[in-house]
């Protein structure tokens, strides 16, 4: 019996050292969900300021154009001293009109020098961001900012609309890369 005794303290041995193993690696699960709300959180705090801000340009109709350390801002009043065209665009075989800037022209009216630019990064309040080469960012029948569709303003996120500024690629046949809700045009 005690060989039997013997084997079972040998088989539960192991199962005792399971259960630490078990126990350890459950603590360092905890330890590092732990790590990560605080990282969340953190980051939450420092972005609340710049969410807000953009939040706040967006009330004031406004969005933004930076080039390295540079950043202006741009209104409707500036987008309708800049001779606005219209612009039609077939995206999935659906004809639409757009009112609104060639990209170009609203860096030309910024006095931004891109001829070292690659490539034009836009970024939407939502989070999204496309991007595109500079050829055919600046392209003039090509790349707008767009502020009315048939007419009627574009609108605000929390409006149902998909402004108010949306970027149109107008020879793109797919709408993929066009970005509503435009807060700010990143030169890199």
């Amino acid at each position: 019996m005690s060989e039997q005794n013997g084997q079972t303290e040998q088989n539960n041995q192991p199962e005792q050292t399971g259960k630490k193993k078990a126990g350890k690696g459950t603590i360092a699960m905890i330890a590092a969900f732990a790590v990560l709300v605080a990282v969340v959180a953190v980051t939450a705090i420092l972005n609340r300021e710049a969410i807000e801000e953009r939040m706040e340009l967006q009330e004031a109709g406004e969005f933004l154009v930076t080039i390295g350390d540079e950043t202006h801002s741009v209104s409707l009043g500036d987008l309708l001293n800049l001779s606005p065209v219209e612009v039609t665009s077939s995206p999935r075989g659906e004809l639409r009109t757009f009112t609104g800037v060639p990209l170009v022209r609203i860096l030309d009216f910024l006095s931004i020098d891109f001829s070292q630019t690659r490539t034009i990064v836009f970024t939407s309040l939502d989070g999204f961001a496309t991007a595109l080469g500079i050829e055919e960012a600046v392209d003039e029948t090509n790349t707008f900012i767009v502020f009315e569709e048939d007419g009627q303003p574009l609108g605000t996120r929390e409006e149902g609309g998909r402004g108010p500024y949306m970027v149109v690629v107008a020879l793109d046949p797919f709408p993929n890369r066009w970005a509503r809700y435009l807060m700010e045009v990143t030169l890199q």
